[in-house]
């Protein structure tokens, strides 16, 4: 009997003890913080690349649902990686209406590669990378063609756990969200090259 209560208190305790390993996840809510470089180039009028800090927060919603500031999609995961999945045409929606704003005339955007990958690390924070690629169409210009490629590492921790790098991290970050950044990046280079 002694043996048997053993066994079974030795399996309880192990179950407890690794279940946290068995069920890791990037679910909930993480700050993160990157560099991006983004690389604007226009047919005849040259390219121009900007590179910059960005911040921003990514929820993880437990149905598979994702959310960062200005877009929303899905996740998934597969042990420590992560991939997010965001709608080709939202992205295309957001930066057709900022820069055809910003230039004043119609722009019209496709995305052609989005790639959001990351995985989830032995300290637990996370890092990934971000990349978009795009076409631009500008019609008051002679209907000038222009490209975008964009790439971003990024590092996170848990909302609310911040450790002191973390902290310094997020002060010297430039105050935007991914998209964000990106968009005013974009219309600085637009501008610096026409």
């Amino acid at each position: 009997m002694f043996k048997r209560l053993l066994v079974v208190s030795m399996v309880t305790f192990s179950i407890v003890a690794f279940s946290s390993f068995a069920w890791a996840s990037v679910e909930g809510t993480w700050d993160v913080q990157g560099k991006m470089t983004v690389k604007v180039s226009v047919k005849g009028y040259g390219s121009q690349t900007q590179k910059t800090d960005f911040s921003d927060e990514l929820t993880f919603d437990g149905g598979g649902a994702f959310h960062m500031t200005d877009m929303s999609g899905s996740w998934s995961q597969k042990k420590k990686s992560f991939v997010v999945n965001l709608d080709p045409e939202d992205i295309s929606q957001y930066f057709e209406d900022a820069i055809s704003d910003e230039l004043d005339t119609d722009v019209t955007v496709e995305v052609t590669k989005i790639s959001f990958t990351g995985t989830e690390q032995k300290n637990g924070t996370i890092k990934g990378t971000l990349k978009i690629n795009m076409i631009l169409y500008i019609d008051d210009y002679d209907f000038l063609t222009g490209k975008v490629a964009v790439t971003t590492t990024f590092k996170g921790t848990r909302a609310g756990i911040a450790s002191l790098s973390s902290v310094k991290e997020k002060e010297s970050s430039q105050s935007g969200s991914f998209l964000g950044v990106i968009e005013e990046e974009v219309n600085n280079s637009l501008q610096n090259i026409f």
